[in-house]
């Protein structure tokens, strides 16, 4: 039998096909599924697109992002703004010297608490020259630290301390051979760092002296990171405050106040004049503390990390990228020393420069900071550790390049 002729059959009891029913309801089924389907994808994207913002602003919160080792190279950076400066390799594979009659200049990156002031006075005072620095002192009056009590009663103690400046001239002209505190001053700021010492140098010598093409020999001192980072808390508490580093980079200085600053301060600079009371829970407490991995900041190039502005990269890639500029700098520097090991220092110096000290370097096993270190417990030791883990890792790079050039220039003089 032909469907066809079954089909008056298939009515309903109000005379309608059967399969106009199904048609309309299976019609409305698909439609609401349709809609669903459209919502719940819209949900889905809108999850997607807000997880995305998340974790591009917050990118070192989640355990799925990928974390970057302290250890391992970064992509390749943008490349350092070339200086005229003359490396240890240099030195030690082509016969090179110190030419101080020439238009050598000996550049000093004095990092605080590094035993750089001793270092500093032993360039102007001992080096054995034939015309050695011609050095004077000044009254400068210094104000201690006195505490909150003492503020009170009205009391301010004075002292009278003498300021060292050395002219260190070339025997054959009044022209620096060295750019340091106590030769030149400050004037490329108050302790300032590779950023700023690159950027300024050359163009203050051509300022004062007539323009010369000078090669450049960077030098420094580091110190083990913990003990270093206690000595500057214990100078903060002695009043100790740096204010006038302009900490400048790109030709501009890093802003401490306004909207959102790049260097907030760690204590109320308006209305206090030093952080002299403060404890030691605090200083490790504050974010924008400068004393934390000190040594990197200070031997990296910040341009290639937008200076002190945070906020065009995360924290992990900042780090990688200074750690490794401080590497890079301080082994293209022409000398370096450590603190803990004055006697090698002094051998790398002469050695380099072959120039030589009137007197041997003092060995100071036991200091402020030491001392201050035996009575802190393994927690405290522990979270400076992590908090300088850059300086941590540099200290140790320092070490073992140190180590290879002495080792080099043992086994040559033998």
């Amino acid at each position: 039998m032909d469907m066809m002729d079954l089909e008056p059959l298939l009515v309903n009891i109000n005379g309608r096909p059967a399969n106009t029913r199904i048609r309309r309801r299976n019609s409305g089924t698909f439609r609401s599924i349709v809609r669903n389907r459209c919502f719940m994808l819209f949900l889905f994207g809108l999850f997607v697109f807000v997880g995305i913002l998340v974790i591009y602003y917050n990118p070192d919160t989640y355990w799925f992002a990928q974390h970057p080792s302290y250890t391992i190279a970064p992509p390749p950076a943008p490349l350092q703004i070339d200086i005229d400066f003359i490396n240890f390799n240099t030195i030690e594979h082509e016969n090179f010297e110190f030419n101080i009659n020439g238009s050598d200049v000996m550049v000093f990156l004095h990092i605080q608490k590094t035993g750089g002031t001793t270092f500093g006075k032993h360039l102007v005072q001992d080096i054995d020259l034939e015309s050695p620095c011609l050095c004077k002192r000044r009254s400068k009056k210094r104000k201690f630290h006195i505490s909150q009590q003492e503020l009170d009663d009205g009391l301010e103690v004075q002292r009278e301390k003498r300021k060292l400046k050395c002219d260190c001239f070339r025997p054959t002209s009044k022209t620096n051979w060295l750019f340091s505190r106590y030769s030149t001053g400050w004037k490329c700021g108050l302790h300032p760092d590779w950023t700023e010492l690159t950027e300024c140098v050359d163009d203050y010598l051509n300022s004062i002296e007539e323009l010369a093409k000078r090669r450049y020999f960077y030098i420094t001192f580091l110190r083990d990171p913990v003990r270093r980072y206690l000595s500057e808390f214990k100078h903060v508490q002695r009043g100790a405050t740096w204010k006038k580093s302009e900490h400048k980079c790109n030709g501009k200085p890093a802003t401490r106040s306004g909207f959102k600053p790049e260097i907030p301060p760690c204590y109320d600079d308006l209305n206090n004049d030093d952080w002299g009371d403060v404890k030691l829970k605090e200083f490790m407490d504050c974010h924008s503390n400068l004393a934390v991995n000190r040594q990197t900041r200070m031997l990296a190039d910040l341009r290639l990390v937008n200076c002190y502005d945070r906020t065009t990269m995360s924290q992990k890639a900042r780090d990688i990228i200074m750690l490794n500029s401080a590497k890079t700098n301080l082994e293209k520097m022409a000398y370096f020393g450590l603190t803990e090991k004055q006697h090698e220092s002094q051998v790398l110096f002469q050695n380099t420069f072959d120039l030589h000290f009137k007197t041997p370097f003092v060995q100071f096993n036991e200091t402020t900071s030491w001392n201050t270190e035996s009575d802190l417990n393994q927690d405290t030791i522990d979270r400076i550790t992590e908090l300088n883990h850059l300086d941590v890792e540099l200290y140790q790079f320092a070490k073992t390049l140190m180590e290879s050039r002495y080792k080099q220039i043992m086994n040559k003089n033998s």
